[in-house]
């Protein structure tokens, strides 16, 4: 009688995912797409164009130039455009527009507190580990740390906050408890919309008192930031008010 066979199993710590980098997308590519015609004079793939055999048949009468099958065994390979300017992923354009929305384009920061960013972060951090009940304790801990000391600087909320967030973590370690993934990615979400919502939203920027930008999102292809000019900006940082011939006086980016 044969011994019964021992399975190996595995248990996932983890799953992560993620958009290609530059450089993976190069690895994973066949071929550098780098001629706008497709098709030739007489109606051929032209090489290095969309229809490049590297890339796979177009039809049954080809060959992969890659793998070298047909029309139906061939998988499909990538290629590559190599852009000359970078740009943004439009699946990250609202995000991107929320973000341009909430920063300041004269001092380049959010437009939130930094006690704000670095409580949000130590949430996040906490929710990887499936912490749930650690969200709100981090918030306890940072409203009794800025009673204790309201001057406290970003880099000392900074460092409270971590000191927390690595006891947290070892204490996890030892109890090994953590939140259904479902509640953890619902919490995750809740955060960063109230992040939004209530932190994103100041009219003047904490940091230079400098008023906010008005960004304005068009078709979700561009983004139209309207913003003080500087002649408007030196009144404001003096504390004087604007004169009627400057106050309709702006510059428009458009972000394409």
């Amino acid at each position: 009688m044969r011994p019964p066979k021992v399975v190996p199993w595995w248990r996932f710590a983890k799953v992560s995912f993620g958009l290609y980098t530059a450089e993976e997308v190069r690895k994973l590519s066949v071929k550098a797409i780098t001629n706008p015609q497709y098709l030739d004079s007489v109606g051929n793939p032209s090489v290095n164009g969309l229809y490049d055999l590297a890339l796979g048949p177009p039809d049954s009468k080809e060959a992969c130039a890659t793998c070298m099958q047909n029309f139906s065994n061939c998988p499909g390979h990538f290629g590559h455009i190599e852009l000359p300017l970078t740009v943004y992923n439009p699946l990250f354009f609202d995000k991107l527009y929320l973000l341009i929305r909430g920063s300041c384009l004269n001092c380049h920061m959010l437009t939130c507190t930094r006690a704000v960013v670095h409580l949000l972060l130590s949430q996040l951090k906490v929710l990887e580990h499936g912490l749930l009940h650690a969200v709100h304790d981090l918030e306890v801990i940072l409203n009794r740390f800025l009673e204790q000391s309201a001057d406290a600087t970003a880099l000392e909320i900074e460092e409270e906050l971590n000191r927390h967030v690595d006891e947290i973590l070892q204490s996890q370690e030892l109890s090994d408890q953590c939140s259904n993934v479902k509640n953890v990615c619902e919490c995750r979400n809740k955060l960063i919309s109230q992040f939004w919502k209530a932190h994103m939203t100041s009219k003047k920027c904490p940091n230079c008192k400098s008023r906010r930008s008005l960004v304005r999102k068009e078709h979700n292809s561009k983004l139209t930031v309207t913003y003080p000019s500087t002649i408007c900006l030196w009144f404001l940082l003096q504390g004087k008010n604007f004169p009627d011939k400057h106050k309709r006086r702006h510059r428009v980016w458009h972000i394409c």
